[in-house]
């Protein structure tokens, strides 16, 4: 049985130093020359995933008792939640004009906590939905671990935004994801009917690497020569995750599909060199 890490959300000291930086009313210029930067990311996110598992029955090995034997179970079920993390940005800024344009890069590291919780709702012929070839009620959990990202940023600063020292900017890039699923069962793992006292209580969890593309639009103001703060939307779409569980004792196929997406706020700090 895995045991789920829990974070700690992010210290109520760094929000605080974040919302006095941000009263800051520092007039400097724009750099007009490539610069390196790093900085620290603080992501909230919706985090939303679906469980979709199907109970087949068709292959010839299968022993399960009628009504299903032959039979096909569809279930899903889907949650969201809120997610937070902390991360850790390094990039360099290439001005494309003297008006202030300007293309970057950076690749970052993040930390992620939050987790989504959701139950299947069962299908099968008997009350409990819990006998063997049907689909049972499985409790189940989705939770982001760390995430790793190269993103590219072109913005600029147009009008009365560079007197204010201020940029806009679209993003898109790629993350690689590292995940985990869990599911938690309660059914009968016999060739044959179950009593309530036969039945088998487990949970079975699963490592996911995800590929996903990332896309937004921030806008960053300059407290200092050096330092600027940025706040980004950002909407992140998973590739899907799919496998197919072997039950040899009961001759039964189980293919499984997990998705996710999240669509949030980024706030972070970037020091410039």
């Amino acid at each position: 049985m895995r045991t789920h890490r829990h974070r700690m959300p992010v210290a109520p000291v760094t929000l605080a130093i974040l919302l006095t930086l941000m009263t800051t009313q520092t007039p400097t210029a724009f750099a007009q020359q490539g610069r390196f930067y790093v900085g620290v990311t603080v992501p909230v996110e919706r985090l939303d995933a679906s469980y979709a598992k199907t109970v087949d029955n068709t292959d010839p090995r299968n022993q399960v008792p009628e009504p299903r034997r032959g039979q096909v179970f569809h279930d899903k079920d889907a949650d969201d939640t809120f997610a937070y993390g902390i991360g850790f940005l390094a990039g360099y800024r290439i001005p494309l004009t003297g008006d202030g344009s300007y293309v970057s890069g950076e690749v970052d590291l993040a930390f992620h906590g939050g987790q989504v919780k959701g139950q299947l709702r069962g299908v099968g012929t008997s009350a409990g939905r819990n006998q063997p070839g049907e689909s049972w009620p499985d409790r189940w959990s989705f939770e982001k671990d760390r995430s790793y990202g190269f993103t590219l940023k072109l913005g600029g600063s147009p009008g009365v935004l560079r007197s204010w020292d201020t940029s806009i900017y679209v993003l898109g890039g790629i993350r690689l994801i590292q995940a985990q699923f869990a599911g938690h069962y309660n059914g009968c793992l016999l060739p044959r009917t179950c009593s309530p006292e036969e039945l088998t209580a487990g949970t079975s969890s699963r490592d996911l690497d995800y590929t996903a593309w990332t896309y937004g639009a921030g806008v960053e103001k300059m407290l200092s020569e050096q330092l600027g703060l940025r706040i980004e939307t950002r909407y992140t779409r998973y590739n899907s995750k799919r496998w197919v569980e072997w039950f040899n004792d009961v001759g039964v196929n189980v293919p499984t599909r997990i998705d996710a997406d999240d669509v949030g706020l980024l706030m972070s700090l970037a020091w410039y060199f």
